[in-house]
């Protein structure tokens, strides 16, 4: 200004590198950047040539204008991802890239990355009888089988199979398996026939018929039904069942209609089998078989066992067979043996020596009559 000396100055956009006196007008941008953020490039103003810093991609500007901080974007916000996202960079471009947390899965549409828990999208994948949640230190999706189910896959697979299908649920061999209408656990049932007599929550299967008999009467035996495996109480020999269906109560045969004996017979037990036993009583015989005893008048059969001359009668109190000779005739046998003889052939009847012994037509009583030179005098018979 004092001088009227020649002064070079630098235009905007450009920095002196020269020496003095010497000016040499440098592109400020390859001058430490232009003054700009390290992650910021360096350019002009289309308009006046001014150094411009933007950041890089990747960065966001920070500074007040006008100046120029260039900050990781991933940093500011989780660089604008879902919150359940990370944030990174593209290895080639350095761009902002999102990827959703472990435990979550993108179902935003390109661009957008919207993260949601894999849980709420198809059963995270998880089997469907499998519930989904989330390991508590990776949040990495976990498949667990319901209640009711159990795990046949091999890892990292989760396969849910009805527990009742393997191995009958860990049931007793006896037992049904099935599942509680509310919980869906494993319910152990034991078949028809058969009595839980486990501890809970243990079931433990045992034949019925082992427990008191099944439940039968004392003198019945416990069996199966060959179709359902019900119990099943018959009564044993010697027994018939008075109950009312479906009991079964067991009543000595011999009380019930005389076990089936004839009227004339007594009902008794065969001491091997305690089958029933008819015997005919006192005074009876059996005319029927072994098996079907028909009891009848032992004197109606073969007169008793007496004499062709004898009558067959019983002792009214003890119904004892007894045998008496015949109007007419004469034991000469002894006491125990009857023998019927025509009384006239027996010391003569009875009659006097001179007397002749015969017999009443009619009652064939014995008469005596006197001889032919005799007459009756009383008691005595005497020579006329």
């Amino acid at each position: 200004n004092t001088t009227n000396a020649v002064e070079c100055t630098c235009k905007t956009g450009y920095t002196n590198t020269g020496e003095a006196p010497n000016v040499v007008c440098t592109d400020t941008c390859t001058i430490k950047n232009g003054g700009c953020d390290p992650n910021a490039g360096c350019s002009h103003d289309n308009t006046t040539n001014a150094v411009e810093c933007t950041c890089k991609t990747g960065y966001t500007n920070t500074g007040e204008a006008p100046n120029v901080v260039c900050t990781d974007t991933c940093t500011i916000k989780n660089g604008g991802c879902d919150p359940n996202a990370g944030c990174s960079h593209d290895n080639t471009t350095n761009a902002v890239e999102c990827t959703c947390k472990t435990g979550y899965t993108n179902t935003g549409e390109a661009p957008n990355v919207v993260c949601t828990d894999t849980c709420t999208i198809k059963n995270g994948g998880c089997d469907p009888n499998a519930g989904c949640s989330h390991d508590n230190t990776t949040n990495a999706v976990e498949c667990t089988c319901k209640t009711g189910y159990t795990n046949t896959g091999e890892a990292p697979n989760v396969v849910c199979t009805d527990t009742c299908t393997i191995k009958n649920g860990g049931c007793d061999p006896n037992a049904g398996c099935s599942h509680d209408n509310t919980t869906n656990a494993v319910e152990c049932t034991c078949k028809t026939g058969y009595t839980n007599t486990g501890e809970a929550p243990n079931v433990v299967c045992t034949d019925t018929c082992t427990m008191k008999n099944g439940g039968c009467d004392p003198n019945a035996g416990c069996s199966h039904d060959n179709a359902t495996n019900a119990v099943v109480c018959t009564c044993k020999t010697g027994y018939t069942n008075t109950g009312v269906a479906p009991a079964v109560i067991c009543s000595d045969s011999c009380s019930l209609n005389n076990g089936g004996c004839d009227p004339n017979a007594e009902c008794s037990h065969q001491l091997e089998d305690f089958s029933v036993v008819c015997n005919c009583r006192v005074g009876f015989v059996n005319v029927g078989t072994t098996s079907l005893v028909n009891c009848s008048d032992g004197c109606y059969v073969n007169n008793g066992g007496c004499g062709v001359n004898a009558v067959c009668s019983h002792n009214l109190t003890t119904m004892v067979i007894q045998c008496t000779c015949m109007t007419g005739y004469t034991n000469s046998g002894n006491d125990t043996t009857l023998v019927c003889t025509d009384s006239c052939k027996v010391n003569n009847g009875g009659c006097d020596s001179s007397a002749i012994c015969s017999h009443d037509s009619v009652t064939f009583a014995v008469v005596c009559s006197c001889s032919i030179g005799f007459v009756r005098s009383g008691c005595d018979v005497t020579a006329g």
